[in-house]
């Protein structure tokens, strides 16, 4: 089957095919490099009491130090909405963090028990970080908390 385009040129059909399948083949390639970054879901709390936050932030695929542990970094950064408080006080970093079954070992910095006016209470933005870490990797059923190499739990 030919395609006339005027009286004396014509198509030939397999042209147009082969043209449409290499359009739809370049779209699927482009739609897997992009999706390749994870998208992950982080709860903050808002500065209005008892109310949350969702933002969407699409990670790299490609995280040096592992995923869970890049994520955490993200989640410690805080919010880029204004309106939000951060989990911790300001400085709290991750010391350690690995996965050993279902049980995620989550060691951070000792700033976390620094009092900041713009974070929340240490508990609740401990519950937080578990819930944040559960929503993301399911994989993920109990996340032991050490401060600065002791128990977290000694502290609070």
């Amino acid at each position: 089957m030919k395609i006339k385009l005027n009286k004396r040129e014509y198509i030939p059909f397999y042209v147009i095919a082969a043209l449409i399948f290499a359009a739809f083949l370049v779209s699927v390639i482009t739609f897997n490099i992009k999706k390749s970054g994870n998208r992950k879901c982080f709860i903050f709390p808002s500065v209005e009491n008892g109310k949350y936050i969702l933002e969407y932030r699409n990670l790299s695929g490609k995280a040096y130090q592992g995923k869970i542990n890049y994520f955490i970094d993200e989640l410690l950064l805080g919010s880029s909405v204004e309106r939000t408080k951060t989990l911790f006080s300001s400085g709290t970093k991750v010391e350690s963090c690995f996965l050993q079954g279902n049980t995620l070992y989550l060691n951070l910095s000792d700033e976390l028990l620094s009092v900041d006016e713009n974070a929340i209470y240490i508990q609740d933005g401990v519950k937080l970080l578990e819930m944040n870490i559960k929503k993301n990797f399911h994989k993920v059923d109990k996340v032991v908390l050490f401060v600065n190499g002791t128990l977290a739990y000694d502290y609070l």
